[in-house]
């Protein structure tokens, strides 16, 4: 009896060890500011990141529809700045993340009203570990927009986003024109949630951030 008791305890303050150790080695789950309140931004940072989300609405300070990789860039840098300005808020928070979609000139055989010209949306991401102040940037895979809504919009101005002018015509979500141009296959979360991972799993390769990352 005597044997089977010390066998026992030895059982018990193993398990409870290796319980111990566990615990110690479990991250908590991020806290992630993200510089959007729109709805498809916030549920790929969920995905993506997992924990705590907050969305804050902020101003891009560029163009409703930026076009081209660099207009693009600079929303999500304004985004990310407008954010970071909320000195309240920041401390509390592990993660940031900006997003800004933009159209970009994939041929370069003629102007934006050129219906033979191919356009693609794609977004930059900004992810930052707002306890180093390392930041990443990453871009979703680039989506080809109807050359024809691109030009419909370029002769009226230029006004609102494309998404809205193809909204329009065929009646799709103007925040996520990406589901009906893919049959369903690829929302817009779904392209932002793939960036989101890649720069947060470059961030980690950083060492500034690894409980970011999600398998």
């Amino acid at each position: 009896m005597r044997l089977l008791a010390v066998a026992a305890a030895g059982a018990a303050a193993l398990f409870f060890g290796a319980l111990l150790r566990r615990s110690r080695g479990a991250r908590a789950p991020p806290r992630v500011l993200v510089a959007s309140t729109a709805g498809a931004k916030l549920v790929a940072v969920e995905r993506a990141l997992g924990g705590r989300v907050h969305g804050v609405k902020t101003d891009s300070l560029v163009a409703e529809q930026p076009v081209g990789v660099e207009e693009t860039a600079q929303g999500a840098r304004n985004r990310m700045r407008a954010l970071l300005a909320d000195e309240t808020l920041v401390p509390t928070f592990s993660h940031a993340v900006a997003i800004e979609n933009g159209l970009v000139r994939a041929a370069t055989n003629g102007s934006v009203d050129d219906p033979a010209e191919v356009w693609v949306d794609l977004a930059v991401v900004c992810v930052r570990d707002l306890r180093t102040g390392a930041e990443v940037f990453s871009t979703s895979a680039g989506l080809q927009f109807p050359s024809e809504s691109v030009a419909e919009w370029a002769e009226c101005g230029q006004e609102g986003t494309v998404g809205a002018v193809l909204a329009a015509g065929v009646g799709c979500d103007k925040q996520d024109p990406h589901a009906f141009l893919t049959c369903g296959a690829f929302s817009r979360a779904d392209l932002l949630e793939h960036a989101i991972k890649v720069a947060a799993a470059a961030l980690s390769s950083r060492g500034s951030g690894s409980s970011a990352t999600r398998n």
